[in-house]
């Protein structure tokens, strides 16, 4: 099944939408990881919207630069991007989805991702790629409506 770039927005803002419900019900493991396909969703939507028969691997920063956002962005817009992409990718792989709370927290201690951080730092840091997922998805839905 072909998917279209539209399908591609559609389906970013309803990972978005389903990563915060399962934040607010403590999954945080998958919560993080559908975090991080809503962004990866919206990348391939810009992309596909050029090349429909691109096909790429789930690397946010080549996806990013393959979807020539940050293009469309004003310079501080485009910082934003890179900033909130660099926070999520520190935290976000495509093999979160076979991961246990478990081993993410290890991941995360061994990615010094716990530091400074009291209380629930896989909550935290659930938290952070959330939100820097709301910010690429912010600024690039509302410039998709522009194109």
């Amino acid at each position: 099944m072909r998917i279209e770039a539209a399908d591609y927005v559609e389906a970013a803002k309803e990972r978005l939408t389903e990563a915060n419900l399962l934040y607010e019900k403590a999954r945080y493991s998958l919560a993080l990881y559908v975090a991080g396909v809503a962004v990866e969703s919206l990348l391939r939507a810009y992309i596909v919207r050029v090349n429909p028969r691109f096909e790429a691997a789930h690397d946010l920063y080549l996806l990013l630069d393959a979807s020539n956002l940050h293009s469309f962005s004003v310079p501080t817009e485009g910082q934003q991007i890179f900033a909130a992409i660099t926070m999520l990718f520190r935290r976000w792989r495509n093999d979160l989805r076979y991961t246990s709370d478990g081993r993410l927290r290890r991941r995360l201690k061994k990615s010094k991702l716990d530091r400074g951080i009291r209380g629930d730092f896989l909550k935290e840091n659930c938290r952070i790629a959330i939100e820097a997922a709301k910010i690429i998805l912010k600024i690039g839905v509302a410039k998709w409506k522009t194109l």
